[in-house]
């Protein structure tokens, strides 16, 4: 039986539909690294689905969602005292995600928090595959082992992830000059 959830080097269909699910109270990216998560998203199918959680009484999370939205992801504010108050909401919509079809045979999650091993386990069974971004000294190990390691980057590691991807993107010119802005 084939292992679904772990990278094979081969390329993806672009007809593969896909979804990044980020959890903003726990990885904050940098606008170029967040434009390199959607195009190393690209790079692994259709990009039907790009949400953004967080928690406006947190103003640093705002001022993501913001840089988000500009890249086309949807905002989701989870208003709440709760330090994870976004992981409930992220975890139901996830689930959502599978009542229409196609659902997306590929979660990107941008998150290190244990809090979605069981989210994940769950995907894995379904078939899917489960890619996590995080941050490697905040990501639990238990993600880290779920995914194996071909499916965990470190958010460090998109401008590299992303340098093999100029020839499947529409402006690889583009790419390249960001890709080597980040790596100086």
């Amino acid at each position: 039986m084939a292992d679904n959830h772990r990278t094979t080097g081969q390329q993806k269909s672009q007809s593969q539909p896909v979804a990044i699910l980020w959890d903003g109270q726990n990885v904050q990216l940098k606008q170029k690294e967040a434009e390199l998560l959607v195009d190393f998203a690209k790079s692994k199918g259709r990009l039907d689905c790009k949400n953004f959680y967080y928690n406006s009484q947190h103003k640093n999370q705002v001022d993501n969602k913001n840089r988000a939205e500009k890249l086309g992801f949807k905002g989701i504010d989870v208003p709440d005292r709760d330090k994870n108050s976004a992981d409930k909401q992220l975890v139901f919509d996830c689930t959502q995600l599978f009542a229409v079809k196609p659902s997306p045979a590929i979660i990107i999650l941008v998150s290190g928090d244990r809090d979605f091993a069981g989210l994940i386990t769950i995907l894995i069974a379904l078939g899917k595959t489960v890619i996590v971004f995080a941050r490697r000294q905040s990501a639990r190990t238990q993600l880290i082992n779920l995914v194996g390691e071909n499916n965990f980057h470190d958010v460090d590691e998109l401008p590299s992830l992303c340098a093999g991807l100029k020839s499947q993107l529409k402006n690889p010119k583009q790419l390249s000059i960001e890709t080597n802005r980040l790596s100086a």
